[in-house]
């Protein structure tokens, strides 16, 4: 019983069994999968389209939809993609996968960040005086520009 379970997780594709490489779905892939379909699904429900008229409009079958529903892995992207545009949702995917959006990804930037920036050169730049210490700035010391720019 349990090998059924592992083999009809992890079959692959004709193009897999080529290659020899076979990869199990990750749950959070699936769980995700499942979600993405029953939002799909919610959304056309509210906007009163029928399976039909969401597979008419996306130049799909009504199978392929209900298959996107229910969250199938086989499912193409494309297919997953043109239903969020026609449901007018596609923008807010795309806001998503911003690079400022991704936090994981703008974290991994700092990380790598120079503790300090040296000149080209290796040469220290001269020190710029502040409009404060030149008498420039307003009667309390302030200026509205930024320093060094």
């Amino acid at each position: 019983m349990h090998k059924f379970i592992f083999e009809s997780i992890t079959m692959s594709s004709p193009k897999q069994k080529r290659s020899g490489a076979q990869v199990a779905m990750p749950q959070p892939v699936a769980r995700a999968l499942r979600r993405l379909g029953q939002d799909i699904s919610v959304a056309r429900r509210m906007r009163r389209l029928s399976q039909e008229d969401l597979a008419q409009r996306i130049g799909t079958s009504l199978s392929t939809v209900r298959r996107m529903e229910d969250g199938y892995a086989g499912t193409a992207l494309h297919t997953f993609l043109r239903a969020l545009h026609v449901l007018g949702r596609l923008d807010d995917l795309a806001r998503a996968m911003t690079p400022e959006n991704d936090a994981l990804g703008m974290e991994l930037v700092r990380e790598q960040l120079p503790q300090r920036v040296r000149t080209s050169s290796g040469k220290k730049r001269p020190a710029v005086l502040s409009k404060t210490a030149t008498g420039e700035g307003d009667a309390h010391g302030h200026s509205d520009e930024l320093e060094g720019f």
